[in-house]
């Protein structure tokens, strides 16, 4: 064993003290929690977190009552919906000739039980699609024909000669872009400010304590603070749902529930943020609190609603009478090309005659561009609609709720799923008509006239049924995009309020 250095004397010199790596740590995560707790106890004996606690609390009462009995509600009314389209289905399986002009009927969309999370935008958005008859028929020498089934997408507009709006519900779509951002930054505007006025802050720089780690405390004990009553009025929010038996919840809901409060906690972290960089930018209180103001009413009230309302001229779709227009061209165009279809009849006669064929032909082709007309239609519009929520994301007041609405299976991503699953029921549909009618010996095989087609019965429980499925792998891919917008906001504002509180003058 090595001497240990000694001075002149004989004892033992004394060692340095040096930090090493885990007693930095240690000293920084010791200086954070004392920070910590001294905002806390700041925050929570102010009458803000009272008003806080009393006023989310309230909002979530409002909303547990609104929507105590809406999903059961719904679900009553979906069924019966459903019911009533298999009945009008079931009555036309006498021939499969019935159901080739008539379809399978409305097609519906499922409720989903979160709905109390992000509602609002629903009475705007159709609850069905349309797979019926076309609507026109034609009969000459005792001839007659009829147009093809085909899909329609119905439109649900709001009705603006309406002054007044119809009440709706308050979700927590509304609660959390609304009102906690601007909780968010009642909670932030003073935090470096006041103190800069008081002096207190060059009293704590006068400690070996680095800025870095008094804005990530303050920010903590913020977001801690925030978090509690929201927490708890959701808790209570929700017990009181599910224990009136009136909104199930199961493990796959409690996970999206779960998903919802931690995009909850990004967005308030957000204005958070952004309360710390208005904060060490600006000396006096009543200034950040000013500016803080302006910024939230522009960026969360504003924005959305303007630019939404300015990008629908910018990818117009077709009216109703540009569309008719179209479809009356369609027709024109395919009457002329189908012209000599007058002079022939369509028979019974197998292998099919030359009528028949031409006939088949021309209610296919019909079919075929209005059902192509009516996608185009669709297409424009659901381009329409993504383009305008593109450009409102720059206020993260819609990408919360688009990621709630997303989650919570309701909105425009939950109306795109359910379009895709019409049409390929669409297909499913289409594709049982034709294997039904070639397998009927007697049949000309030859789909569109009544003469062409199958006349024998249709077993109704062979037909395919139309269910709409919610996809939760969906919902999550649907939402992942607007999380990550919410987490970039947060950094981009965080990482200004670090660099603006590294230059505050003590």
């Amino acid at each position: 064993m090595q001497p240990q250095p000694t001075d002149g004397a004989g004892y033992e010199k004394e060692r340095p003290y040096q930090d090493t790596p885990d007693r930095t740590a240690r000293k920084i995560k010791r200086m954070i929690w004392h920070i910590i707790k001294r905002e806390l106890y700041d925050h929570l004996n102010s009458l803000r977190f009272a008003f806080t606690t009393v006023l989310l609390i309230i909002l979530m009462l409002i909303n547990a009552v609104g929507y105590l009995d809406e999903y059961k509600t719904q679900s009553t009314a979906y069924q019966k919906k459903v019911l009533a389209s298999l009945d009008k289905m079931r009555s036309q399986t006498d021939n499969l000739y019935n159901l080739l002009i008539t379809g399978p009927g409305n097609l519906y969309k499922k409720p989903f039980s979160l709905s109390f999370c992000a509602s609002s935008g629903e009475g705007f958005i159709p609850e069905s699609a349309e797979g019926g008859r076309a609507g026109w028929s034609i009969g000459f020498n005792g001839f007659s024909a009829k147009g093809l089934w085909r899909m329609k997408y119905p439109q649900s507009n709001p009705n603006l000669w309406d002054i007044m709006p119809d009440y709706r519900n308050v979700d927590w779509a509304d609660i959390i872009s609304i009102v906690l951002s601007l909780i968010a930054i009642l909670f932030t505007f003073d935090t470096i400010s006041s103190e800069q006025e008081r002096g207190t802050l060059r009293l704590t720089f006068s400690n070996s304590i680095s800025r870095g780690t008094v804005l990530v405390s303050k920010f903590l004990a913020a977001l801690i603070t925030i978090s509690i009553p929201f927490l708890i009025a959701a808790l209570i929010n929700l017990f009181l749902l599910y224990s009136s038996g009136s909104t199930p919840l199961g493990p796959s809901e409690w996970g999206r529930l779960g998903v919802i409060v931690l995009i909850a906690f990004v967005y308030v972290s957000i204005f958070l943020a952004l309360g710390l960089l208005i904060s060490s930018y600006m000396s006096h209180s009543s200034t950040s609190l000013t500016i803080l103001l302006l910024i939230w009413v522009v960026w969360i009230a504003l924005l959305p609603s303007t630019l939404g309302a300015l990008t629908s001229g910018l990818q117009p779709t077709m009216t109703g009478d540009e569309l008719n227009a179209r479809r009356e061209n369609l027709r024109q165009n395919l009457d002329e090309q189908y012209e000599n279809r007058w002079s022939k009849t369509a028979s019974r006669d197998i292998p099919a005659t030359e009528g028949t064929l031409l006939w088949s032909k021309y209610l296919t082709e019909d079919a075929k561009r209005n059902e192509e007309l009516n996608e185009e239609h669709l297409n424009t519009q659901i381009a329409q609609i993504q383009l305008a929520r593109s450009i409102t994301r720059i206020s993260p007041a819609s990408s919360v709720r688009y990621a709630i609405e997303s989650l919570a299976g309701t909105g425009f991503s939950r109306h795109v799923q359910f379009l895709a699953h019409v049409r390929r029921y669409a297909g499913e549909f289409s594709t049982f008509l034709i294997e039904t009618d070639r397998a009927d010996p007697e049949s000309p095989h030859a789909l569109g006239p009544k003469e062409g087609t199958s006349q024998k019965p249709v077993s109704f429980e062979s037909i395919p049924k139309f269910e709409d499925r919610i996809s939760f792998s969906g919902a999550y891919t649907a939402a992942a995009t607007d999380i990550l917008l919410l987490l970039l906001f947060f950094v981009v504002l965080f990482a200004g309020a670090f660099l603006s509180f590294l230059r505050v003058d003590v």
